[in-house]
């Protein structure tokens, strides 16, 4: 009777605890199908009852990749704190909660988690040194936002979906838009965030109308984003096709390919793909063309770029084809994603970057040049640009008002297009200063970086040394502090025994980042410092009694680096004919060269070049009203470090230590 009783009580218990075992087995199977699939908006509602039930961290880790696929950082925020909580939890969490965390704009929790992180990955720790670094910067900028912009949402282009990437479209713009049609039976959605495929709209800039583009351009899978051609008749897209691959890794959606598209009547006909990427082995999206027309820009995986999405060039010919995509180079591109190119109706281009010095997601980011030469890259900080992802930027042609696409908090959708204004007068406000140096080693002409370069950072008072070594990209960091001189160099025990550089925090005003790029050749070291610029009266090139100390600081520098030559670079402001500012340059180009010959430097260590007015450091062209401080910016002299004779550090050893 008693051996009955037990069985009757083990068979219950197998049926209580086994057959839900096996229905989570089940569900398990089906949830990680939809995942694999990329269809995350359906997996999460499986793995959410299943943590429910039968939580572990694997389905925490899961659910919380999913809300970050899906972009909704919040919810990520949650599930990554969850899946960290257990024992066995990856140390990818740590930098996953890092990221979201600063989306959220909480970046000292973030900088905290990026550290831990780094312990957790010895070999990943001066990233992650890096990376707690730039949310103290993200910090600075989210709390003390341009006074002089304004950016407000475009409440009638918006939807409860996504909207975003405007392009110029004459009068009215083109947005992209995964928005509900008013019939929402039977119309095709997208797994991975449980609403409709990526359309292509035009928007009335007046009326605030939204249309569907007509026609074969949206059918099929993603259509979007967009650049027109100027007579309205002729568009390039992206179009992206679902991988017919069952074994896709997470995170691959299909490829991306950029098509033609011609309006016929009051449809718009998809015409012929562009021949950049014929075999589907990789993407190509994000098409901007420059204001005449003639150079393509876009975002590609394709091999041998520097990383994630890089942004490539391409030419238009005179019979119309386009000459093979040519990467845009390392000043614009960087080891993560580089995106949504444009370009200004006066040539200045604009993109969006998860790489570059940044408050969260993606950040719009300005630079001067075009093709493959970049200089000035520059982040156009908040409120521009905020802690979420921040892309897209579109401007009118009074260059201070547009619109730039976000998710940032309040919005009436997922992704929305708001509307900007810039160069409003107003007071600024003080702001806490952050000083940091941020350094990158490469080999001149393959730009390959240099990793496990050891560099020092030594406080001249109290000469406390900091040391670094270069990463697996090249890339070395230092925080710096406020009202302090130092010294920066390489290890004296290796390869770069006199190479130093001398920095200074005192007197600095605002929060600044001092960038140092060394470029090295086999044959021999060539690199580029910023020093102290030095700066004149209006229609002098006379050296002024406040640049003498920063004079005597190069005389100390050429003094104690017998091997560095230095090319003085002068400006002047735009007041004045090209031709005499040419002239006016000159001499003052000379004025230092003669100073520091003076001293004792060799002149041939030294060259004068004067640049004139060409290379302003602000608005203040011919035309333009500015202050006097405004002009006295650009009538300056920059020091630059173009040549480095190669010493090999050698230690000595004596015959007793041979034996």
């Amino acid at each position: 009777m008693i051996f009955k009783r037990f069985f009757r009580v083990l068979a219950l218990f197998l049926l209580v605890y086994l057959l839900p075992s096996v229905l989570f087995s089940d569900d398990i199977k089906e949830a990680d199908k939809l995942y694999k699939q990329l269809d995350y908006k359906y997996a999460l509602e499986i793995y959410e009852k299943i943590m429910k039930a039968n939580p572990s961290v694997e389905i925490a880790q899961k659910v919380a990749n999913c809300y970050r696929f899906i972009n909704n950082t919040e919810a990520a925020e949650i599930w990554y704190k969850k899946a960290t909580s257990y024992s066995g939890a990856s140390s990818e969490n740590y930098l996953y909660l890092a990221e979201v965390l600063k989306q959220n704009g909480k970046f000292d929790e973030a900088a905290s988690n990026f550290i831990l992180w780094g312990q957790k990955n010895p070999t990943q720790s001066k990233e992650a040194q890096k990376q707690a670094n730039i949310c103290e910067v993200a910090k600075v900028w989210a709390e003390n936002p341009d006074v002089g912009a304004i950016v407000e949402n475009e409440i009638g282009f918006n939807s409860e979906n996504s909207d975003f990437s405007p392009a110029r479209f004459g009068s009215d713009i083109i947005l992209i838009s995964d928005r509900w049609q008013k019939n929402k039976r039977g119309e095709e959605v997208y797994g991975w965030t449980g609403n409709p495929y990526l359309k292509i709209y035009s928007a009335s800039t007046s009326s605030k109308q939204v249309n569907i583009f007509k026609g074969s351009i949206n059918k099929g899978f993603h259509s979007g984003p967009v650049a027109a051609y100027p007579s309205l008749d002729t568009v390039i897209f992206t179009r992206a096709v679902m991988s017919a691959n069952k074994k896709m890794k997470v995170g691959d959606a299909g490829k991306q390919y950029l098509l033609v598209a011609v309006k016929k009547g009051d449809e718009w006909v998809s015409k012929y793909k562009l021949p950049f990427n014929n075999e589907g082995l990789f993407s190509v999206q994000h098409p901007a063309l420059s204001p005449d027309g003639k150079i393509l820009y876009f975002a590609s995986d394709m091999p041998g770029g520097y990383g994630g999405m890089d942004l490539y060039y391409s030419e238009k010919l005179p019979n119309g084809s386009w000459t093979q995509p040519l990467n845009c180079g390392n000043q614009i591109n960087t080891p993560q994603d580089d995106v949504f190119p444009t370009v200004r109706q006066d040539g200045k281009f604009y993109f969006a970057s998860k790489g570059h010095i940044g408050m969260g997601g993606l950040d719009v980011f300005s630079a001067v040049g075009s093709k493959n030469n970049f200089d000035h890259i520059e982040n156009l900080r908040a409120p521009l640009n905020s802690s979420k992802d921040d892309f897209g930027i579109l401007f009118n042609n009074d260059l201070k008002t547009g619109y730039l696409s976000s998710n940032r908090n309040g919005g009436v959708g997922l992704d929305d297009i708001y509307r900007f204004t810039t160069g409003i007068k107003a007071e600024p406000k003080s702001q806490e200063k952050i000083y940091a140096v941020n350094g990158l080693v490469i080999e001149k002409g393959t730009n390959a970086p240099i990793a496990g370069l050891e560099i020092l950072l030594i406080n001249k008072d109290t000469r406390a040394e900091t040391k670094i070594l270069s990463d697996a990209q090249g890339k070395f960091a230092f925080t710096l502090e406020k009202e302090t001189d130092y010294l920066v160099k390489g290890n004296p025990q290796q390869y770069f025994t006199t190479q130093t550089g001398e920095i200074s925090t005192k007197g600095i005003n605002q929060s600044t980042i001092y960038d140092i790029r060394f470029e090295l050749e086999r044959s021999k070291d060539v690199f580029t410092v910023k020093l102290n610029n030095i700066f004149y009266d209006f229609n002098k090139w006379n050296i002024r009694q406040d640049a003498v100390n920063d004079l005597n600081k190069v005389n100390d520098f050429m003094a104690s680096m017998l091997n560095v030559k230095m090319e003085l670079v002068a400006h002047t402001d735009a007041r004045g004919t090209l031709a005499y500012n040419q002239l006016l340059s000159e001499k003052r180009a000379a004025s230092a060269m003669d100073y520091l010959i003076n001293k004792g430097v060799s002149a041939d260590r030294l060259s004068a070049i004067g640049k004139g007015e060409t290379e302003l450091l602000n608005q203040c062209a011919d035309g333009i009203k500015c202050t006097e401080e405004q002009h006295q910016l650009n009538r300056r002299t920059e020091f630059k470090i173009v040549r480095i004779t190669p010493v090999v550090a050698m230690t000595k050893i004596s015959k007793s230590q041979m034996n």
